[in-house]
């Protein structure tokens, strides 16, 4: 655990028995997927994405916010500053990346009484669900310095995928190992026949009859020498009548490029992120589908680990609620965000500081007040409002009665 070995030895847990039996181990845990280029890439750009996620604290009742309660501590904490020396976005980065490469993320919370104190993420090779003495489960760990290690499962954030087979974790990234394996297989064809490319330049062939095989191999390599000496002496070899050289052009690439895309397309499926998101040139729909379709299902599973493990009962029970979202219209083009504020610019959807963060500007003070114009009045009070009349609702604010 490194930096927060001192942190856990602090914690005891005294662990009685197992728990739900194999379902209550997590799944094994392969590193060679995150060392591998592409599929290192594709969780990079999923985490880099997903970390700018942003966390609010809310009251929700059927259905809808209806209070977004400000200076919340764990809101802090996921936002700014989680721990001693992480960063929000490398926090989350982490817990995402995390989530992809074993397909389970821990996170533990350090309470201060009643506030969290602070929030680390659990490095772990394996671990196993425990039943406490006295009551509860523990997350039993070996960390990645080979040291057993336990934590309170109440005081702990568990993200999972693939979450079918087993009750503690997500069930791994087994599926996809046989596909990074024939990429290994494939790159080493590729670094070995780029080898000989460069090592073998042509075949040289002797017209002498009956050569004894020590005399070929003499006169193999009086040619070599010849080639370097021509090398260094402006790129021209002679040879005699008795010798015959041909070039040979080997194309290192020409039996990869092919099986390696379809290698990198089965990778990119399996996480559900094309390559047109990995190297950030996709479209506005394109983007927004993957948004909708994998950045926002791992915020809301954020926001439920979160809230679950920060709010009491009581607190859930009253529609305390944290949420996680991205910055308004996140991935769209600057012509649509324009046409949204031309269509929202009377109505009044929109506050002034909504309507600068779409056009990337900063916030200014009184910003996130509405504001509607008083142009629309009801059909019924149309010729009260064009002639001042008193009776009729002067703001056009809409609210005035029918006769």
């Amino acid at each position: 655990m490194g930096i927060f070995s001192n942190l856990f030895k602090k914690i005891k847990v005294k662990i009685v028995g197992g728990f739900f039996g194999y379902q209550s181990q997590s799944a094994p845990f392969d590193k060679e997927a995150w060392y591998h280029d592409t599929f290192r890439a594709t969780v990079d750009a999923i985490a880099t994405h997903a970390a700018k996620g942003k966390v609010k604290a809310v009251v929700i009742k059927e259905g809808r916010i209806t209070k977004e309660i400000y200076n919340d501590r764990m809101a802090y904490l996921l936002n700014e500053k989680p721990n001693e020396v992480m960063s929000a976005f490398e926090f989350k980065y982490r817990l995402v990346a995390a989530l992809e490469t074993k397909t389970t993320a821990i996170a533990y919370i350090q309470w201060d009484g009643t506030r969290p104190k602070a929030i680390y993420p659990v490095d772990y090779q394996q671990f196993e669900f425990r039943e406490i003495q006295g009551g509860g489960i523990a997350v039993e760990f070996v960390d990645f310095e080979g040291v057993e290690r336990a934590l309170p499962l109440e005081e702990c954030v568990v993200l999972r995928k693939f979450y079918c087979d087993r009750l503690a974790s997500g069930d791994g990234n087994e599926p996809v190992y046989k596909v990074l394996d024939m990429s290994k297989a494939s790159d080493e064809g590729f670094i070995e026949s780029l080898r000989v490319s460069n090592k073998i330049r042509g075949i040289w062939k002797s017209k002498r009859g009956m050569l004894d095989p020590e005399d070929v191999k003499k006169s193999q390599e009086d040619f070599a020498k010849r080639m370097e000496e021509a090398a260094k002496k402006g790129g021209i070899v002679g040879i005699d009548a008795t010798e015959e050289y041909t070039p040979l052009t080997v194309t290192a690439y020409s039996a990869n490029a092919a099986q390696m895309k379809e290698i990198n397309n089965r990778i990119y499926t399996y996480l559900r992120t094309s390559e047109k998101i990995v190297q950030n040139n996709y479209t506005e729909q394109e983007g927004m589908a993957w948004y909708e379709g994998k950045i926002e299902p791992i915020w809301e599973m954020m926001a439920e680990a979160f809230s679950n493990a920060y709010f009491t009962e009581r607190e859930k029970e009253i529609g305390n609620r944290l949420i996680v979202s991205g910055g308004i219209m996140m991935g769209t083009s600057i012509d649509t965000r324009v046409k949204v504020l031309d269509a929202t610019k009377e109505a009044g959807e929109l506050t002034t500081n909504e309507r600068r963060e779409l056009l990337g500007f900063p916030p200014v003070a009184d910003g996130d007040v509405r504001q509607v114009s008083l142009n629309y009045v009801k059909a019924t009070d149309q010729g009260k409002y064009q002639v001042g009349d008193q009776g009729g609702d002067q703001g056009g604010d809409g609210s005035g009665s029918e006769e």
